[in-house]
């Protein structure tokens, strides 16, 4: 008796066969709309053509690079270190700010005037720098690792913004 296949076990062995079939296509389906969440969740950045600080719309469209952290987890201490361009920091630290960004207290840079603008990052954070320059409207070029003082307190930070005088245009 126990060697013998009846027809309800094979109709119990085909719904069970459709149950997991079903299921399976269904966490699969929502595996798909987690990992679609989890990459629309990044922050994006566009470069801005027209200026130095494209608005908040403007540096949250277009996908063209994205940071590695979500900006409330980013640290920026910005420093002005232009020849004479009153509040460039801080318009840059309330820029940051806008876009979500955690800014620490703007300051001027000791010593003589920067030239050119650099981003420096910590270990981990090159794509936060990456996309913080095209938030701010400059390319990867502008991109540094932090390996001496930028003439700035960096403690607490995770990405330094020193303005030079290219920001001026």
């Amino acid at each position: 008796m126990l060697n013998r296949i009846e027809r309800h076990d094979i109709i119990n062995a085909m719904a069970l066969s459709l149950v997991l079939l079903l299921c399976g296509y269904a966490m699969n389906r929502w595996v798909d709309s987690l990992s679609t969440a989890w990459d629309e969740g990044f922050w994006q950045a566009e470069k801005d053509e027209s200026g130095i600080l494209p608005t908040g719309d403007e540096a949250r469209s277009a996908a063209k690079i994205r940071g590695q952290h979500l900006p409330n987890e980013v640290s920026v201490l910005v420093g002005n270190g232009s020849d004479g361009i009153d509040g460039l920091a801080g318009r840059g630290a309330s820029r940051l700010g806008d876009a979500g960004y955690g800014t620490l207290q703007p300051q001027n840079v000791d010593g003589e005037p920067v030239e050119v603008t650099t981003v420096y990052y910590t270990d981990g954070f090159k794509p936060d720098a990456e996309a913080i320059a095209i938030l701010l409207g400059f390319d990867e070029d502008h991109v540094e690792v932090l390996r001496d003082s930028p003439g700035v307190p960096v403690e607490g930070a995770d990405v330094i913004v020193v303005f030079g005088n290219d920001a001026a245009g």
